[in-house]
This record gives C-alpha cells, structure tokens and sequence, in this order.
C-alpha cells in the first residue's frame, strides 16, 4: 500500500480545506485583549468575549506595573476601535460544534443567543485568587494581610502612609509554605517586598518554602531584592504563627543558624493560593478539552507546549493553562496568534485526503471512537466522520473500535498481520521476540541502538507503529499464534505521548492480554510493557536482553499456530 501511495500525485493525496480566517477569544482581561490585537493586526476577524461587563475589568492588579499600564490602555482602546475585533461583554460560550477551521460556536449574551462560524478558538481566562489566611491559622485584618490587600494598599499613597507610619515596621512574608509554590506567587512577594524595603520606613522578611524562579527577570529581581536589604529565610516546615490580643509572634527552625528563630512582626503578609477560572468547570465539557491536575487548561504533556490543548484548533494562553505573569501571557498570546495563523493560513489548508478510512456500512455509531479521540478528531452523521485537519494518525481509535470499522490508510489490520506473519517466517536458535514499537520513542530509540553497535538478539524483530495507543489486543493475540515466544509493547514515557493518551490504552490492552494468555496456558511474563524515551538506546538493548533472558527460562511458545507454506 505504501508503495501505491509513493507512485500516486500529491494532488491525488492530498486535498484542499476551505478555513474561516476568524477566531473566538474567550476572556477579556490582557491576555485575550493581547491576543485579539494580535489575531486582527494579521487580517483575520475576532469575536471577543467575557463574562464581565467589559473588556479589561477583570484584569488582575499585581500584572500592571506603572509603565505597563499606560501601554495596556493603550492596547484596549485599540482593541475598542478596530472594526475587525467585535467585542461582547456579558457573554458566554454555550456550545461548540464542527473541526478545525470550521467550528460553529453559540453564545450566549445575557439570554440571546448569538452563532459565529470561527476557524480557532483561543480561550484566555486570567487565574483567580483565594486567601489562605485560614490555612496559617490566623484571622485577616489590620496586621494580617492577604498579597492581594497588601497591593492594595500599596497602590494607595494614604493606606501605605498608615501602613508604614512614622516608626520602623517588621513586615513578614508567608510564602509556599502551605501549597507548593510557584513563579506567580513568588514574584508578588518578592516585589511588594522591595517596594516595602525601598520606602526606608520597614524592613520586609520572606520566609519561604522552595524559591520559585521560573520566570523572565524574576532571578534578576530576587537578587536585587537581597541587595536592598529583604530577608530570607528558607523552611522546610511551616512556622508557627501565634495571633492573639498582644500582637503577633512568628516562630520557626532556621536550617542555617540550627536554631529555633522567633520573630514578632508588625504584620503578617499572607501568600493566596492561584486557581483556574470558574468558567473552566463549565468550558472543559463544552469543548472537550483535557485539563492538568489543578484544573488548568493544558494537560502534562510536553507535546502542548507552549500553548496547544488536546484539540487541534483550540489554543490556550496565559493563566488558562498555568498561574502566569504579564510577560509570559503576552508571549503565550503571540504564539498563539502564530499557531491559529498557521492553522487557518489565507483560508485554505491542504491536508492528505485520508489517514484514516470508516467503513460505513460497519459503523453502528456506537461513539468509542468519539470518546476515545484524545484531539476530538471524530464526529459523525449518519456515521462517523474523521476530520482529516484534526486527526493525528495516531490510531487509537482504530484498535478501539469495536466492529473494525476504522482503517489506518498506513496501518491497516491487514498491513499488520502480514508484517507480524513476515517476522515469524525466518528461523532462528534464540526466542523470536515481536515488539511492537511507537514511531515517536521506541522505534527511533532502536534505530539508535544499532547505529551505537548495541547488542540485540538475533530473535528480535521490529514492527513499527504510529503510536502505541495502535496496537491491537488481536495483533498481540495473532503474533504468539504466528510462533512468537515473547511479545513487547514500547511507549512513549508518561505525559510524553504525542497522542496524550495512546501509551494508557497500550498499557491497558497489555493488561487485558496478559490475563487472556493465562486463560489459554500461556505465562503472562511473555508479554511485557514498557515505556522509553527516543534518546535511550541503551536502555532499549537492556529492556530487549532482559526479555529474552526472562523468555530463555520460560521456554518456547506452546501454542504458536502451524501457517501453511
């Protein structure tokens, strides 16, 4: 079939997309008002929404310094007045429909219901914060200040005066002592901390878990901020934090000193623990999208960044992805203006006609395939439809669907069991090993290991997959009735997969399959999973000699299937 393909035109196999140049931006704070600037000034048109009662009301103060905040308004009221940007406020998305390129998205202002056809999406929701002032066992108020009442008051030359007063104050700092910290928070601090030392009226102390410095500048600003005099301290524990009638008392182990420390401050500045968006509860299910452990719109996965989501078209910036600052949210939004611009180009794409084939007449629309497509690839009509823009080639669910009805064009189940039969056919003294290897790891990290001379068994033979999420249970199932003595699955490390989830359903179906051999006599050692990475030749020859090793003391395969010549 390969050969076929290699012979045919590329007109023949490839075809022409018809793209909307527009967008939908979901949220009005700096980063969506960054993005749709940046979308408009390539000539595409935006629809811009929020849920507030205007753009930019909900932008977060700790982001806007005063030589920020000139060039914000700036870019607002552009925004305002491009006739490209049609700006709702009031607004939220009900629905979204179709694939890449051409997605129909419903909205919802304030009970009308409006309908845009957009070519990408950019969902830029900023973060929002909660108090943690309970979680130190204190109670807010004039000594106890959450960062973002200490910014507030920092912004108000009159509470500042009150703040600070005429006598030198102790101001303390908690930071990434009861959650794990990170770059966001860590940067407040650090900068109401220097405003707090340069004012000559305090002195400011930040006791702190793990130094969190992540970001553009922000070491920069950690040393500068020791030069003019902040305090740190580094705790492995939580301090102990006494609030009562008398004032405050703050007490800790300093791993320097090996001693215990007791500080009695003037105030007490709390850290605020950073949280997704409410709207990601509601906007996770309308777009099928995938989020991290925290509920940030971007899965652990390397392949994401800087701002993919696990669906092709639908892009994620600033803090709807992670806790961001101003200049990583403005960076995100560049790329993403970039990313949509590569996707929609000057409104059509060419794409090859198929990666994937449905047999119609099998398809029972039964919806596996649908709930299985990490990239939301599948929709259907009176079948399933593969979108030839969105789909990956990954073959998940081709190997899930439950009446073969999907075909990899390259990888179809014929082209596999004639490839697993071929590996069967030549003799060999040693235990015939199948592995079944992802394109994107393990197959590149056996290349490897033959051009370093590694040393492989002679009974090993390779059959290359796009992602192990292909792999089905009849293609392990047909290599140990082919003569197999041993199988091995390769995936891609965890949260390393380019197809998000094809190494889990590997992982499962190895599972499944192992319980299968023992039902029919075979040992489940015979079947092996493993994980490895592209740039690991020598633990690909370890894992290999040590499977052979493991199948020489099991012996040969007792039910491997007689083929007729």
């Amino acid at each position: 079939m390969s050969e076929v393909r290699n012979m045919l035109s590329e007109t023949d196999l490839t075809e022409d997309i018809q793209m909307h140049t527009s967008a939908l931006v979901v949220g009005g704070g700096w980063t969506g008002i960054k993005v749709a600037s940046e979308l408009a000034s390539t000539g595409y048109s935006v629809v811009l929404i929020d849920r507030g009662a205007g753009i930019g009301s909900q932008t977060s103060s700790d982001h806007l310094t005063a030589s920020t905040q000139e060039q914000f308004s700036s870019l607002l009221d552009k925004v305002k007045k491009d006739e490209r940007v049609e700006v709702l406020d009031a607004t939220s998305l009900a629905s979204l429909t179709g694939v890449p390129g051409n997605f129909r998205v419903r909205l919802d202002r304030d009970g009308t219901v409006l309908e845009r056809d957009v070519g990408a999406v950019v969902v830029a929701l900023e973060d929002s914060r909660a108090s943690m002032v309970e979680e130190y066992g204190l109670e807010p108020g004039e000594k106890v200040l959450s960062q973002s009442r200490l910014e507030e008051v920092l912004t108000s030359s009159e509470d500042k005066d009150l703040l600070l007063g005429d006598d030198t104050k102790d101001i303390v700092f908690l930071v990434g002592l009861r959650q794990e910290g990170n770059p966001v928070v860590m940067d407040r601090a650090i900068r109401s901390a220097v405003e707090i030392q340069n004012s000559g009226k305090a002195q400011a102390t930040i006791l702190v878990g793990n130094v969190k410095l992540a970001h553009d500048g922000l070491e920069a600003l950690y040393k500068q901020s020791r030069e003019r005099g902040v305090l740190y301290f580094k705790l492995r524990e939580p301090p102990r934090v006494t609030q009562n009638g008398s004032g405050l008392r703050v007490e800790f182990f300093d791993g320097v000193l090996h001693d215990e420390v007791a500080l009695v401050p003037d105030v007490v500045v709390v850290e605020e623990a950073i949280r997704p968006d409410p709207q990601v509860y509601d906007l996770e299910h309308v777009l099928r999208m995938d989020t991290d452990p925290e509920n940030f719109f971007q899965p652990d996965n390397v392949h994401c960044l800087p701002v993919q989501s696990n669906r092709e078209g639908i892009y994620v910036i600033g803090s709807s992805r992670l806790p961001s600052n101003l200049s990583q949210g403005w960076a995100d939004a560049q790329n993403a203006a970039l990313a949509v611009r590569n996707l929609l180009g000057e409104g059509k794409k060419t794409v090859l006609k198929e990666k994937a084939k449905i047999h119609r007449g099998k398809c029972t629309i039964c919806l596996t395939c649908f709930r299985v497509c990490p990239h939301g690839a599948i929709y259907w009509d009176n079948r399933a439809v593969i979108s030839p823009v969105a789909c990956q080639g990954c073959g998940i669910c081709a190997s899930e669907c439950p009446m073969d009805a999907i075909q990899l064009v390259e990888y179809t189940d014929d082209q596999m069991e004639a490839q697993i039969f071929a590996a069967t056919e030549e003799q060999v003294d040693t235990p015939r090993i199948i592995a079944f290897l992802c394109q994107n790891s393990a197959y590149e990290a056996a290349e490897m290991a033959r051009l370093f001379g590694e040393a492989l068994p002679q009974g090993l033979q390779m059959i290359k997959v796009p992602c192990a999420g292909k792999v089905d249970v009849d293609y392990i199932l047909t290599a140990f009735q082919a003569g197999a003595d041993g199988v091995l699955v390769l995936a891609c490390h965890k949260d390393n997969c380019k197809s998000l989830r094809g190494n889990t359903f590997a992982d499962w179906r190895v599972e499944d399959t192992r319980r299968m051999l023992e039902e029919v006599g075979l040992e489940k050692e015979r079947l092996q999973f493993a994980t490895i990475a592209s740039n690991m030749p020598v633990e690909f020859a370890r894992i290999i000699k040590e499977m052979e090793e493991e199948i020489e003391a099991l012996g040969p395969n007792r039910i491997k299937k007689q083929v007729a010549a």
